[in-house]
């Protein structure tokens, strides 16, 4: 079957308009006429029988049609510019591999300095998403991830697993305590970090401890944002290990129930296409990346065998 495409220089034209919403702008962008622009965007329309887009003195007003073409449109041709510029600037031969923001603050990026001496591979191209990826679509090489082995297409190679716990800051409970039993949090604001909404219930539950529900309150979207807020003072959060070790070691956290720490249900992984484990800059960083796991006194004996 004939792949059905507008012409890309129409595409181009559209995709400048939207971006920059002014024809003037866009036709110097591309080094041609307001009025070339014009024409390309009327054959965009004419080739897609419907009305994208409208000029007023305010500028360029995209219709409800036209709002909802610009968001594949840019979407495809983002694409293209990344794909272009990992060719460009040769990061084929450097690894792009994404995780999630804690992972990359809190564990990652302390210790990539080392990376570069210890394997001869050029340093890597860190991406950071709150998202899990999708080698279908994101331009990566591998990702760390936390979860349960999905894709039959891709390696996955365990790491460690993870535990959680509530902590809070020693001031908080001073002011706003005490919290010497679970039932306590009834009576505190439970910091949520939405991506992860399901790791409070995991806890609650292996607790036993019903009605409680951090729902609402005070949304994050990643666990280090949430532990740098219960450092200040908005309430309790759920550590997962090994992130909060720096603020348990300085008292700027305390652990409220050391003995009720709850393993979550999925492993952390190590992830990569099948395609694309025999690179050596995939298993150089892989090997290095388990030899440091192995290293780290936090994680203990939750490293996980590759086997």
């Amino acid at each position: 079957m004939q792949r059905r495409l507008p012409p890309l220089a129409s595409l181009r034209a559209f995709e400048a308009v939207v971006r920059l919403r002014s024809f003037k702008a866009a036709a110097a962008e591309l080094n041609v006429s307001p009025s070339a622009i014009s024409h390309q965007i009327r054959r965009l329309e004419n080739e897609l029988n419907c009305r994208l887009m409208q000029r007023d003195r305010n500028g360029v007003v995209l219709t409800a049609q036209g709002e909802r073409y610009a968001f594949g449109v840019m979407r495809g041709i983002e694409r293209i510019q990344e794909a272009t510029e990992d060719l460009l600037s040769d990061t084929g031969n450097c690894l792009t591999l994404q995780t999630y923001s804690t992972f990359a603050i809190r564990w990652l990026v302390p210790r990539l300095a080392k990376y570069g001496r210890a394997t001869g591979q050029k340093p890597i191209r860190l991406v950071t998403s709150q998202s899990d990826v999708d080698f279908n679509v994101d331009a990566v090489d591998a990702c760390i991830m936390i979860g349960h082995p999905q894709d039959p297409q891709v390696a996955y190679r365990p790491m460690f697993n993870s535990q959680v716990f509530p902590v809070a800051s020693p001031d908080y409970v001073k002011r706003f305590g005490p919290i010497s039993e679970p039932s306590d949090l009834r009576d505190h604001p439970l910091l949520q970090v939405y991506p992860s909404a399901d790791d409070w219930s995991t806890w609650l539950t292996a607790t036993g401890l019903s009605g409680v529900s951090p729902a609402g309150e005070g949304l994050f979207d990643s666990y280090d944002l949430a532990l740098n807020a219960a450092v200040g003072g908005m309430g309790v959060a759920l550590a997962i290990e090994p992130f909060a070790e720096a603020e348990l070691e300085s008292g700027a956290l305390i652990e409220l129930f050391p003995d009720r720490r709850t393993a979550l249900p999925g492993n952390w992984y190590f992830a990569t296409p099948y395609a694309k484990r025999g690179l050596e800059k995939v298993a150089a960083f892989e090997r290095w990346l388990i030899e440091e796991l192995g290293q780290d006194p936090t994680l203990h004996a939750r490293v996980l065998s590759g086997d």
